[in-house]
């Protein structure tokens, strides 16, 4: 034990993170197995040629034993005596010498942290997370991820009990009772298909299982479950204590459930009958718009019967070179480009990025500080117009598209989602109430947002607005393009957008964030103020 504590330690001492906030980073990480595998491989067979010369050893001491059951003979002989002595001290140090390893498993490890790509515990918990978050959004059975029943030409094998149980364990340790109940009894379920070869000791899921549900309010449902574990292990310390705890609390109950039957809060809190419910989350009521969207789910929203696509012309330079546009959104507007951008545009803007990519961080409304962000998955990286020549195109080109001026715009950002990457319901626009001055007067608020789709997801990854009920499929060499603010420079509240999370292949996106300061002659306030939450500030 104190060997594996020790490669546990030395493993993770120095490994990368955040790899399962980008695809990129997983396809690494994929090309790295194979080699990984083959030097477990090697280093196995080494440890074995190890364990069989101690073996050897063993075997000596046992055929010197057979052989000397008369201790006159050892003593009295001299040759025997120094066969003993030899047994004792050479032999035994060689047994000594060939188990341990230490030296080479610290070379060992050391030479595949410095060799390939390894992720890290928080990887470990992230795509946990990733993987509750897709079973949330995409309305996704445990069942059907257990059996690898994900309809994808990406099949996957199915789960044995013990990786369903750390789905469940890794969601216990951070409070997610919620899908921790769900995955602790998609254990148990495939513990009795594991029949008497189990991946994992039925007793421990029990005692998850239990304490799971008890704070899911299912104190009845906990109380079978304990008792089932003393049935298998009837000194189990624990079990006993918490039979007494949940007997107790029901009896409580059912006490005050006789002295007031008309507290509602009693009723809905029953331990007697089963529940699991999603816990709140901060979006409230405007997180099942996004995920409804995200699902291509029917939401009830006006259509504008003032929709259309046209080539588009208006600029000099689109004379020669005219663009797709579409209008998928009257009010607010918001476009989407057809085939906009280049293959080799597209590829010149991933290679650039990719050693630059990073976790990708948010502007805290609490505190105004750039921080990592659970609702924001993903990896990105800045690119100037200076590194390449494509890029001061490509901003011509936006230039022409939007009539706007980019000389007070942000570098490109380009950013690529790992597994269920997203971005939740957010705005681009620093809102007035918003601690600090977020860009300042030198180049003033995000008038607007440019989005270049480079790649197409396999399913997921729609850029959708919950306030309107619009969804952008991404679509590679497309764009979209919409107003953060009004004409007066309040934020448009109906803006407020999400990245949904990638279910299934992969998402890269570009986008450049347009800002207010030189467009003042260029997109002109109206006669009369638009309705906004800020106008009042």
């Amino acid at each position: 034990m104190k060997l594996l504590s020790l490669l546990i330690a030395l493993y993770l001492g120095t490994v990368r993170s955040e790899m399962f906030t980008s695809y990129e980073e997983m396809k690494r990480l994929a090309a790295s197995q194979h080699l990984v595998t083959e030097s477990l491989l090697k280093f196995s067979q080494f440890c074995e040629q190890r364990l069989n010369e101690a073996k050897k050893v063993v075997e000596e001491f046992k055929k010197f034993s057979q052989e000397s059951d008369n201790q006159e003979n050892i003593i009295g002989n001299p040759v025997n005596a120094f066969l003993l002595i030899k047994l004792m001290v050479k032999d035994l140090q060689n047994f000594v010498d060939n188990l341990n390893t230490m030296d080479e498993l610290k070379k060992f490890v050391r030479d595949i942290k410095e060799e390939f790509f390894l992720p890290s515990n928080e990887d470990y918990d992230g795509v946990i997370k990733a993987m509750h978050r897709l079973e949330d959004t995409y309305l996704l059975r445990p069942d059907q991820i257990r059996l690898g029943k994900l309809k994808t030409h990406h099949p996957s094998r199915p789960l044995t009990a013990f990786e369903c149980f750390e789905l469940g364990r890794v969601a216990y340790e951070n409070q997610d009772y919620y899908h921790a109940l769900r995955w602790m009894n998609e254990s148990l379920v495939q513990l009795e298909f594991e029949g008497d070869k189990p991946s994992v000791n039925l007793v421990q899921v029990l005692d998850y299982y239990a304490f799971t549900t008890a704070k899911q309010g299912n104190l009845k449902h906990a109380l079978d479950l304990t008792k089932k574990i003393l049935t298998i292990e009837p000194d189990h310390k624990r079990a006993q204590f918490n039979i007494d705890y949940f007997q107790k609390e029901l009896k409580n109950y059912k006490k005050k459930l006789q002295g007031d039957l008309e507290d509602s809060t009693l009723l809905e809190n029953n331990p007697f009958v089963f529940k699991n419910n999603r816990p709140e989350n901060v979006l409230g009521v405007e997180r099942d718009v996004y995920e409804a969207l995200c699902r291509e789910d029917p939401i009830d929203s006006k259509k504008s019967k003032k929709l259309f696509c046209r080539y588009a012309t208006y600029h000099p330079m689109l004379k020669i070179a005219p663009v797709k546009e579409e209008l998928v959104n009257a009010d607010p507007k918001i476009w989407l480009f057809h085939d906009i951008i280049t293959e080799k545009q597209i590829q010149i803007m991933k290679e650039l990025a990719l050693p630059k990519l990073k976790r990708a961080i948010v502007r805290s409304p609490i505190t105004g500080q750039y921080e990592t962000a659970e609702y924001r998955i993903s990896k990105s990286g800045w690119l100037t117009d200076n590194e390449h020549p494509t890029l001061v195109n490509l901003t011509s080109l936006l230039t022409a598209v939007t009539n706007l001026s980019m000389s007070t715009a942000e570098e490109w950002q380009i950013a690529n989602y790992g597994i269920g990457g997203q971005y939740e319901p957010h705005f681009d626009f620093a809102r007035k109430s918003d601690p600090g001055d977020a860009f300042g007067s030198e180049i003033g608020n995000r008038i607007a947002t440019w989005l270049f789709y480079l790649e197409t997801p396999e399913v997921g990854g729609a850029t959708v607005f919950p306030p309107v009920g619009v969804r952008v499929n991404p679509k590679r060499r497309s764009a979209a393009f919409w107003y953060n603010l009004h004409p007066s420079g309040d934020g448009d509240y109906r803006t407020r957008h999400a990245a949904c999370p990638v279910l299934f292949g992969t998402k890269w996106v570009s986008n450049k964030w347009i800002h207010m300061v030189g467009q003042e002659f260029l997109r002109k306030c109206n006669l009369k103020r638009e309705q906004s939450p800020e106008m009042y500030f």
